[in-house]
Formats: structure tokens, sequence, C-alpha cells
């Protein structure tokens, strides 16, 4: 494994910013850590880059132990959350800014800059200052800054937050591509499920301090291990009274219920449908336009759920009457979680006729 931490611990007086977190990722990897705001992300990855020291534990990065490396010898490029870029230095002045701290020879920083500016699509701008650019810009030229120096690692810390939805969207597949042209070992931070599922290999979740879970984006949805997982992960419904649908009751231990959107189809009063044992009647409460889907929450015993529906099947309004089917939901406490599957569903689905 080319980045590997062991036991790490680090606190901030009374906060426990980092709990015996432990990992490994192999090289050329791109990962993420994903979690809420105050989770530990950022410290465990200004750990990796020597910004931070940790209490007790060891950070590996190809095999070296690099607790007592200085930052600047870790061989990491950084990409912060602000750009960081010198607002009195052009385009140019700031991708060569690292190598120039280097004594890499002239001539050599010039074939670099040329080379990064043509990589980002800058190539043209190199006189321009930062006030002169727009938010994409100038996160690409922090981008090109950080790898310069051809580090080993490369570590960026919510690179898009600063950036308007439109940008941020065309920059994750930008990075993406890009980071795996260079072939180099990243990992980035970022509270945004849909960035880290679509830019990371695998993603860590980061909670109170730990990993709770890792995997790829896919497993960790499919799969969630922990009762935070679960219900962090997706746009979940947080039930109580779970036992009041149909085909699920009550289990001991278990309070709450997380019902993804996926779990749950709605079927229109004049639809045929299989399972019609199983469903139940609800309305309608809103319709949500979200551009490849509509977003539908609908009342079922007084209680709302979130769910979706194509865009291409017949419009559905508020205050409809449709069927209802839970098809499963996550039962959690505090420290276990359990799938289970509507029994009515699959007693529906057993008889033969």
């Amino acid at each position: 494994m080319y980045i590997e931490l062991k036991n790490i611990n680090k606190n901030f007086g009374a906060y426990k910013a980092s709990n015996n977190v432990s990992f490994a990722l192999p090289a050329g990897s791109l990962s993420a850590f994903l979690g809420p705001s105050g989770s530990g992300k950022t410290t465990i990855l200004r750990i990796i880059a020597g910004l931070e020291t940790p209490d007790s534990g060891d950070i590996f990065i190809d095999g070296q132990r690099v607790n007592d490396i200085a930052p600047a010898k870790r061989g990491i490029g950084f990409v912060f959350q602000n750009y960081a870029l010198f607002r009195y230095m052009n385009v140019f002045e700031n991708i060569a800014f690292g190598m120039k701290i280097k004594k890499v020879p002239a001539n050599k920083i010039k074939k670099r800059v040329e080379e990064l500016t043509e990589l980002i699509g800058l190539k043209g701008l190199e006189n321009r200052y930062p006030v002169q650019l727009s938010g994409g810009q100038k996160q690409r030229v922090a981008f090109a800054r950080a790898i310069a120096p051809e580090p080993k690692v490369l570590l960026l810390d919510e690179p898009f937050a600063a950036i308007d939805a439109k940008i941020r969207k065309e920059l994750r597949q930008w990075l993406k591509t890009t980071i795996k042209k260079l072939n180099i070992t990243s990992i980035f931070v970022t509270h945004d499920q849909d960035e880290a599922s679509e830019v990371a290999d695998e993603i860590l979740i980061i909670n109170k301090g730990r990993v709770e879970q890792s995997g790829s984006p896919l497993a960790v949805y499919k799969k969630p291990t922990t009762p935070f997982v679960a219900q962090f992960i997706g746009e979940n419904s947080l039930i109580n009274n779970y036992d009041i649908f149909k085909g699920f009751y009550r289990q001991e231990g278990f309070s709450t219920a997380v019902i993804r959107p996926e779990f749950i189809s709605i079927f229109k009063e004049n639809e045929e449908y299989k399972n019609a044992y199983t469903t139940e009647p609800g309305i309608v409460k809103t319709v949500t336009f979200r551009g490849s889907y509509l977003e539908v929450i609908v009342d079922l015993h007084d209680t709302e759920l979130k769910t979706v529906w194509p865009t291409d099947r017949e419009i559905l309004h508020p205050n409809e009457k449709v069927g209802v089917l839970i098809k499963k939901m996550y039962l959690v406490d505090s420290a276990n979680i359990r799938e289970v599957e509507n029994e009515a569903l699959i007693a529906d689905n057993s008889v033969i006729i």
C-alpha cells in the first residue's frame, strides 16, 4: 500500500479529531474522505501532509514512516479549499512557485509550466492574475501549482467548495480524468456525496474522528455496515414507528428505520401492478422536478416518505391518491444495523396460482 495510517490519534483539548484511525490506500488510487462538517476529515488530511502532528500512531508513504519528516520533504502536493493563490503573481508565477523554491533550473520551469497550462486548459492565460480568473480557472491553477514539483501524493481539501454548482460538476470529471492521466495517488476531502461517488475509486466515511466504513462508492451505498453510514448515505426517510407499515414488525432493540427512495414503489390508481396485496393507499404531498427524475413526498399513515418517479411516466400531482409499496428498510440502533425485507411481500411472492 502506498499511503498507510496506523492507529492515528489527535486531540484538540477535549475534542478527539482522530480516533485510532487506520487505513491503507494503493498507489495511483483516488480516494475520498466523506463525512459531515467537524467529523475530522481535514485533520486526517493535514496529518498526512505534516501540517498537524498526531498524538500517537504512524504515517507511511511508499513504505517510509514520515512522522518525523518535514511537510516540504514528504513529496506532497496540497490543493486548498480557497485556492490560496498568490494574488500578486500571475498564472505562470503561481504554477512555477514550488519549483522555484526547489531551485529547479529556469528552462525546466518554463517547460513544465507550458505542459501544465496545456493540461489544465489555460494555455495563453499565463500572464493573467488571479483577480482576472473565474473560480474554476483559479482552482485549475491551484491544482497545477500543487502538481508542478511532481509530488508523490496529491491532497485536496474540499477543492470545489468555493465554486458554483455548474462549474463544480464540470470540474469533477476533469479532476478524475486528469489525476488518472497523471497516475498520482490522491485523496480529497468532501461533504458532498455526489462528488465523492462520481470522482473517487474508494470512499472512506469519516464520523467523529473515526473511519466508519470504506469501499467503492457502490459498495458503501449498497451495503452500509454501521447505523451512521446507513443514515448518512443517500436521501433517506428516518422513521420511528416503522411497524405501522404492512409487512414490517417492531424488532427488539431497533428504534429507528432508514427507508431509502429506491426501497419504495408508488403506483397510480389506474395502474395494474404486481403485489397488490402488499400495497397500501397513500397521498402525494409534493412533486419536485430534479432534472432526470421527480422527487416525490408521499404521505402513508400520516408519515412522509421520500421516493422518486421517472419523468417519462404519466405525471404525478399533489393530493393524488397512489399505491405505496415499501420493499425493505434498514433498522438501526446506536450500534447495530439490520436489513429487513417486507414479510408480506415475501409471502405474496410465494403464492403460486
